[in-house]
């Protein structure tokens, strides 16, 4: 498991994000904001959330040194 804190600053960064996210298909990427928590892959999800404010990732399974890398261009 890792995990990360991020900033998703507007929908463009959002679309990146997934687009990026896509490549990790057999990972399972969760977003956390508050009470809510969603699939990291979904850009329905991501801006359904209050991007104002850092967001949580938790990447599970075949968690790679590239999907880290990714994850820290978005970390705050």
């Amino acid at each position: 498991m890792y995990t990360s804190t991020i900033m998703i600053k507007n929908i463009d960064t959002a679309r990146e994000f997934v687009d990026k996210m896509a490549k990790f298909i057999d990972t399972k990427i969760t977003l956390n904001s508050g009470d809510y928590s969603i699939d990291g892959h979904s850009i329905i999800g991501i801006i359904s959330l209050d991007i104002t404010k850092p967001i949580e990732v938790v990447a599970q399974g075949n968690v790679t040194d590239e999907l880290k890398e990714i994850l820290k261009e978005y970390a705050i």
